[in-house]
């Protein structure tokens, strides 16, 4: 799923933003530089104007703002956090270009930075929905249910995003009458059919390990390892020695050893990356991260078989759309299992359908289903 109201696990949101990157650079997946550069070309109306043509105005905050936005809902997150930047920049009062950027922010992993744009934006406008909502879904997941349920509440009536939040928050506590009426509201409303497990729960009264796991924010990781994967986000080859820090503080770290895995992955460092991601899955058999990253070096390594098995296993934990599933979507599709992969990339289409990857495993998949 996309990583907005639901971040399944820490490792595995930061796993799709190593992917991101590694994907811009063959200009597919989230295409964004930070930054457009604009060619403009000379227009041949010298003989009638007598000089070359004007160039056009650069965008003003409320411009900016605006291409921040489809910045973010294309999933540009690198381009959208530079637009929204430049925006509150030139307009420190544009409350909406806070809330964009605070967005951008939180989407790409860095809870912080989304925090303090939020936190202007509600300096701004102290009732302003959406940020309320950001802020409150950084507090759930973080773990700090008392303060996110004051501001999910808050933003609810305005911000049906938060319904989601508070429906799982009330699960986690307990609170099964609390969970059935956010969950109810969460699958009334358009596309809300996702809620529908949380509202049997909260019927049922019981919240059973499986849904726990999907819904529970992964546990808060060390400043080490928070440290590493900003770094390695950022492409830094400092990452290793954060992620090295945290593992002499603490060698049974699974966050650090699975954040080692996928530094040496992204350096193609296939043997040193599948000892990091087998000792993650050693202390955390579960960790949804580390089975990805495993099966994308076993899938490398030409030992597709029994990287399905992994992604299999991780797509049963986690049934929404996540990395796992385009990993298994495109092994099914190199295995000519095109009735398979086809109804992964239909679920992927659903959750992202802008990206051109998952529109271009959508059209082989069909063809070779015969549709």
């Amino acid at each position: 799923m996309k990583r907005a109201d639901d971040l399944l696990v820490e490792s595995l949101k930061s796993d799709e933003q190593a992917k991101r990157r590694r994907r811009r650079r063959r200009l597919v997946w989230f295409i964004s530089t930070g930054a457009i550069m604009i060619a403009f070309t000379t227009i041949l109306i010298l003989a009638l104007s007598g000089g070359p043509a004007k160039q056009a105005e650069p965008p003003n905050a409320t411009g900016l703002e605006q291409e921040g936005w489809s910045a973010w809902q294309a999933g540009k997150l690198d381009e959208a956090k530079d637009k929204f930047s430049r925006a509150v920049k030139q307009d420190p009062k544009l409350v909406n270009a806070w809330n964009g950027l605070g967005w951008a922010e939180f989407n790409s992993g860095n809870a912080d930075a989304g925090e303090k744009a939020f936190r202007k934006a509600l300096e701004l406008e102290p009732t302003f929905p959406a940020a309320l909502n950001g802020v409150g879904q950084i507090d759930f997941s973080r773990r700090q249910y008392d303060k996110a349920e004051k501001e999910l509440l808050q933003a609810a009536p305005s911000a049906p995003a938060a319904w989601w939040a508070l429906a799982k928050l009330y699960l986690l506590e307990g609170k099964f009458d609390e969970a059935r009426k956010w969950a109810q509201k969460t699958v009334d409303s358009p596309g809300g059919k996702e809620a529908e497990p949380l509202l049997a729960a909260a019927k049922a009264g019981k919240l059973d390990d499986n849904l726990r796991k999907q819904i529970e924010p992964p546990k808060p990781v060390s400043p080490e390892v928070q440290r590493g994967w900003d770094l390695l986000n950022a492409g830094s080859v400092e990452a290793k020695a954060a992620f090295e820090a945290a593992l002499k503080k603490n060698p049974n770290d699974a966050d650090a050893h699975n954040g080692l895995g996928f530094y040496f992955l992204n350096n193609g460092r296939l043997d040193d990356a599948k000892r990091e991601f087998e000792t993650t899955l050693k202390l955390d058999p579960d960790a949804a991260g580390a089975m990805n990253g495993l099966a994308r070096v076993l899938d490398a390594d030409g030992k597709t078989d029994e990287a399905i098995k992994l992604w299999e296993k991780m797509v049963a934990q986690n049934p929404a759309p996540n990395a796992g599933t385009f990993g298994l979507a495109q092994a099914y599709l190199k295995k000519k299992d095109y009735v398979k992969a086809l109804k992964l990339y239909e679920q992927l289409a659903q959750a992202i359908p802008d990206d051109q990857d998952v529109q271009v495993g959508l059209k082989e998949a069909r063809r070779g289903a015969g549709q």
